[in-house]
C-alpha cells in the first residue's frame, strides 16, 4: 500500500491485467484498483477493453494532462478516475477520483474522493447512495497525496498507451447490463452493507 513519507516521491507503472483485460497503473508495488478497493468487488480502471478505445485513449488523455479531460458533466477539469464502473464507466456507479496537478518536475495526485457524489444524491433523492460509508470507504486508507516523479509518471502513461496498442481492441465490447440491472445490483450492495456492515 503506497504511503507519501515526508518528501518521498512514489513510482508509478503500468501493467496489463489478463484476468480483466485492463491496462492497471501500479502505484509502489500495488495496483491502484487494489487499493481503492480492497476487497476488488467494485471499480475497475478505466484502461479496459470493455469500453470502447476512443473513450480509453480520451481517459488517457486526461492522464497525461489535466486540461486535456474535462469538463464532462461529471468531472471537473484535471479530475482523474481512478477507478469507474466496472459495466459502463458510469461515474454515477462510483467512481474513486483524484485531482491531478503537473509542475515540471512533478505530478501529484491529491483530494481523493467520489466524484459525481452530488449528482448521484440528486438523482437518486439518496445521499447514501453517493459513496460507501464507514470501514469500506477508500477515503480511510488512500493516501491524500501522492507525487510522481514527472519523467517516471510520463513514462508509465506511454507504457498504458504501448500496453493498449499491443492487446487488439474489440471494435464492440461487450454489452454492459441495463441501467435498471446495475441499479439492482447497487441496492443488493447497500443492502447488504447495511445487514452485515
Amino acid at each position: 500500500m503506497p504511503e507519501l513519507h515526508g518528501n518521498a516521491l512514489s513510482s508509478i507503472t503500468a501493467r496489463w491485467n489478463k484476468l480483466e483485460k485492463t491496462v492497471e497503473l501500479v502505484v509502489d508495488g500495488t495496483p491502484v484498483p487494489a487499493i481503492v478497493n480492497r476487497k476488488r468487488n467494485v471499480g475497475i480502471s478505466p484502461f479496459a477493453q470493455r469500453f470502447l478505445e476512443s473513450g480509453v485513449s480520451e481517459w488517457l488523455a486526461g492522464y497525461r494532462d489535466p486540461e486535456l479531460r474535462g469538463p464532462t458533466k461529471e468531472l471537473a477539469p484535471g479530475e482523474l478516475a481512478l477507478t469507474i464502473c466496472p459495466y459502463d464507466a458510469d461515474i454515477l456507479c462510483g467512481t474513486f477520483a483524484v485531482s491531478l496537478a503537473r509542475t515540471d518536475d512533478h505530478v501529484i495526485w491529491h483530494g481523493p474522493h467520489w466524484a459525481g457524489d452530488d449528482i448521484a444524491a440528486e438523482i437518486m433523492g439518496r445521499e447514501d447512495m453517493a459513496a460507501p460509508e464507514g470501514s469500506d470507504d477508500p477515503l480511510n486508507w488512500f493516501p491524500a497525496k501522492l507525487e510522481f516523479p514527472a519523467a517516471g509518471y510520463d513514462a508509465a502513461m506511454d507504457s498504458v498507451q504501448h500496453i493498449i496498442e499491443t492487446h487488439p481492441w474489440p471494435a464492440f465490447p461487450s454489452r454492459p447490463p441495463s441501467r435498471l440491472a446495475r441499479m439492482i445490483i447497487r441496492l443488493r450492495g447497500l443492502r447488504d452493507k447495511r445487514d452485515h456492515g
